[in-house]
């Protein structure tokens, strides 16, 4: 049983997972700072999501609580020590594009080159994790930072732009042979995603912008979310009311939100963007 099960009311939960006093995060290294002391000790993934939600003071950090939790629900024999990107984007639009990534492999193990267009906090991550080739010959492989043949680039971005965002480019980057990692959840990765970002963002509204009942209200939607994680098959009925619910809470704090932070129209979309893709899903 998850330990949010347990919470009675919000003011237990916040008395319980926000465990520092100051949680201005104006940038992506304090924040980063926070979480690696707060929350990477957490083993619960629910909780990991929640608090890092808890300790966030914008969406950009909203979508790295959740977007961490969903990569180690992925790929849970991994261990991350700090935070992880899921590399997975590649060019469709250049002229001529950027290669992929693919592998060789030889005794010595795997060779990976090529070009990955997307990078989730690229300044701050710890961990890669590529997908490298396609259709049933596709591998995953988790990339320290420092790998020796892997570099990375940044660029500006308007969604979520506090968060650092850019690309990895590899060449002749080696792994060893038994390092390609188990990939049976990545087909829910997706899915799972969006709910673990969810989580974080109630934790986030129920904190900084809801009061009394309603923060009780959030707290019941974060233990349903929770337990409809815990399922093996997400629940989608469940799923489905469950957004529902959740776009509620922003339409609720939206006029509050905007006011105090001009960002925010462009940023909302994070939580609206996965209601129709939920909403049309079949059994």
């Amino acid at each position: 049983m998850s330990s949010l099960s347990s919470f009675r009311n919000w003011s237990e939960l916040e008395t319980s997972l926000v465990t520092v006093t100051d949680t201005n995060s104006a940038s992506e290294d304090i924040y980063k700072t926070l979480w690696q002391s707060a929350v990477a000790p957490q083993q619960d993934l629910g909780s990991l999501a929640v608090q890092g939600g808890l300790l966030a003071d914008r969406l950009a950090w909203v979508f790295i609580a959740g977007y961490q939790a969903a990569l180690r629900w992925t790929f849970p024999d991994q261990g991350f020590s700090g935070w992880a990107a899921f590399a997975v984007s590649e060019d469709r639009r250049g002229d001529p594009p950027l290669p992929g990534v693919d592998y060789q492999t030889s005794d010595a193990g795997f060779s990976i080159s090529g070009h990955k267009t997307w990078v989730a906090a690229v300044n701050s991550v710890d961990h890669l994790v590529i997908k490298a080739g396609r259709g049933a010959r596709a591998r995953y492989f988790n990339l320290p930072r420092q790998s020796q043949g892997l570099e990375f680039s940044t660029r500006a971005a308007n969604f979520l732009g506090e968060m650092s965002q850019g690309s990895a480019h590899l060449v002749d980057v080696r792994v060893a042979t038994d390092t390609a990692l188990n990939a049976d959840s990545v087909p829910q990765f997706g899915q799972r995603e969006a709910l673990y970002i969810y989580l974080a963002f109630l934790a986030y509204a129920g904190r900084t912008w809801l009061r009394a009942a309603a923060q009780d209200d959030c707290l019941s939607l974060i233990q349903r979310l929770d337990q409809a994680l815990a399922q093996p098959q997400l629940p989608l009925a469940e799923v489905k009311e469950l957004d529902v619910a959740v776009q509620s809470v922003l339409a609720t704090i939206a006029a509050a939100a905007a006011a105090d932070n001009e960002r925010w129209e462009v940023d909302q979309r994070l939580i609206s963007m996965y209601s129709p893709g939920i909403q049309q899903r079949q059994e």
